[in-house]
């Protein structure tokens, strides 16, 4: 899919995903305020304040990570591909489960040190 295409909004509140092309239905989660595909997780850049669909930028905001609030809720966070604009995202009922423990995961996955020393030193530590 191309990731110039437009976020293609119904007047129902379903849209395509800019991303995989999808068409993402918000009664499908119980909710009217869907603001991310459940497929791929990525959403648009529209808003400058939540909700207000004035932001000019409409870049593609890919998913980066995952934050768990104080009170135990997940939240993704989006990156805007095209400024930077980062902004969290509350998860939804209907998201793919698959894909938010890979966002989840990865920075396991990345460590910036060998995992071996970390082991190295634990061992050496319990001596």
């Amino acid at each position: 899919m191309s990731r110039d295409r437009t976020w293609i909004r119904h007047t129902d509140q379903s849209f395509i995903c800019a991303h995989c092309g999808r068409t993402v239905r918000p009664a499908e989660c119980g909710t009217s305020n869907r603001n991310h595909c459940p497929h791929c997780l990525h959403s648009r850049h529209v808003d400058l304040r939540p909700g207000d669909r004035r932001s000019a930028c409409r870049g593609i905001m890919t998913p980066i990570a995952v934050w768990v609030r104080g009170d135990g809720e997940w939240s993704i966070l989006h990156r805007c591909e095209r400024c930077g604009f980062i902004r969290a995202n509350r998860i939804a009922g209907d998201d793919n489960e698959a894909s938010l423990l890979a966002i989840a995961a990865r920075p396991l996955s990345r460590l910036p040190f060998p995992l071996e020393t970390v082991l190295e030193n634990r061992m050496r530590n319990r001596s």
